[in-house]
């Protein structure tokens, strides 16, 4: 069984989303947003990032905003995945996927929960530089 919503060190991935979950014969929609560790320019040097939580608050929080999405957006079905731990730059640390009955209503919800849990949920970041300094980043 792959939870719905899920905060830890290991990444359970689109891939075994979808070979698990039977999407519902209603469904003309499914969006993935996944959440790539960068090294952009602007941000400097990144060689990892560093993701700490408040894992219970954070489930809870992530669950909320599931439920708060699929009442919203009348969506089928939301997954909302986020690793904990040394993610390198180039390794997914973060995925929302969400199953609905059309495109709008699903990229909507996408965004929806992807905001709000950059918002919300106690998960912090630490950019680690390729000359071991390291800088905590403020969420959203």
């Amino acid at each position: 069984m792959i939870p719905r919503v899920y905060i830890g060190a290991e990444w359970i991935g689109i891939e075994r989303i979808l070979a698990h979950y039977q999407t519902p014969h209603d469904c003309g929609a499914s969006l993935t947003f996944l959440g790539i560790a960068r090294s952009a320019p602007e941000d400097g040097d990144v060689r990892e990032l560093h993701y700490e939580a408040f894992p219970e608050m954070a489930l809870k929080v992530m669950q909320q905003i599931r439920e708060e999405a699929i009442k919203l957006f009348s969506v089928k079905e939301i997954f909302v995945h986020h690793r904990l731990g040394v993610v390198k730059v180039g390794e997914p640390s973060f995925l929302v996927c969400v199953f609905g009955g059309h495109r709008d209503e699903t990229f909507r919800a996408c965004r929806y929960v992807v905001d709000e849990v950059k918002k919300r949920a106690p998960i912090w970041k630490k950019e680690v530089f390729s000359d071991g300094r390291g800088q905590w980043v403020l969420g959203a």
